[in-house]
């Protein structure tokens, strides 16, 4: 066996598609074919069926790969640990919540180590396994998955300075069932928690705006479109004096970084994470 015919084959139980796999190596499909064949030969048994031009793994094809597959991902783990030197890299990380700190711990990680690049995804699928880290305000279960909690922040109300809301000296949340809100995207949980907030005083929030920057959230209360409510820590700051917050009761959302357990985590995830945490530290101080 060779280990390029392996990752031929790896690619190919993917796909199920040998001019697929063969573009991706950039070699003609007959390579493929070929390659895999030998491979079928030297071990004795099919890895897949064939019905004219199409390939399906079949079950020896599955069992073969499950275990070549992770023979190579121990092969590519050993050559990143040999050259980790935790000066260079790439980290790749979900950001579903506190953005404000995280890009803070970007831009000073940045420049002590600018050659290690730096992926954000906002409002992204948490499972994906391709994320070093994760920032959310969301317990995860995911065997994958390990976190430890960064911050417990308020969750406060941002009306209007014009709204009869600014005046008054104390706010009865049932009071703002007619009220008009202005919401993140509904796969923020700072969406998910202004409705549970608004259940526990028996309605349904009437959401006219909603977007996933909360620039952009912050924007719309600003010029009077609706409420909202917002988190203490990570928004600080960054209100106008057209606004004003309002207490609400004791309402929290708290914020989790959660790290990938079934990848090799480099050096430079590790230094990043040990920022993050203090920059975390920090804000709440």
């Amino acid at each position: 066996m060779e280990f390029l015919q392996l990752k031929y084959f790896c690619d190919a139980a993917v796909t199920e598609n040998f001019s697929e796999t063969a573009k991706k190596f950039m070699v003609p499909p007959s390579n493929i074919s070929q390659s895999v064949k030998r491979l079928e030969n030297e071990l004795g048994v099919s890895l897949f069926d064939r019905n004219a031009n199409k390939i399906k793994l079949n079950a020896y094809g599955k069992s073969f790969y499950e275990k070549i597959n992770n023979a190579l991902c121990l092969i590519d783990e050993a050559k990143d640990i040999l050259c980790d030197d935790g000066k260079r890299g790439k980290i790749k990380i979900c950001v579903n919540a506190n953005r404000r700190i995280v890009i803070q711990t970007v831009e000073k990680f940045s420049r002590l180590y600018p050659d290690v690049d730096i992926n954000a995804e906002y409002s992204a699928d948490a499972s994906n396994p391709e994320f070093d880290l994760i920032i959310t305000g969301k317990r995860l279960n995911y065997p994958h998955l390990i976190g430890e909690k960064l911050a417990t922040e308020e969750l406060r109300l941002a009306v209007p300075k014009e709204s009869r809301l600014a005046k008054a000296e104390k706010i009865d949340i049932a009071e703002l069932k007619n009220e008009s809100f202005v919401a993140m995207g509904d796969k923020s949980n700072i969406h998910e928690l202004t409705k549970k907030i608004c259940a526990d005083f028996g309605f349904e929030p009437r959401v006219v705006i909603q977007g996933d920057d909360p620039f952009y959230v912050r924007k719309c209360v600003e010029m009077g479109l609706g409420i909202s409510f917002v988190p203490m820590l990570s928004w600080k700051g960054q209100f106008s004096d057209n606004v004003v917050i309002k207490k609400i009761g004791n309402y929290t959302r708290d914020t989790y970084v959660w790290k990938n357990t079934k990848k090799y985590t480099p050096k430079c995830v590790s230094v990043f994470l040990k920022m993050l945490v203090a920059e975390f530290e920090a804000e709440i101080k």
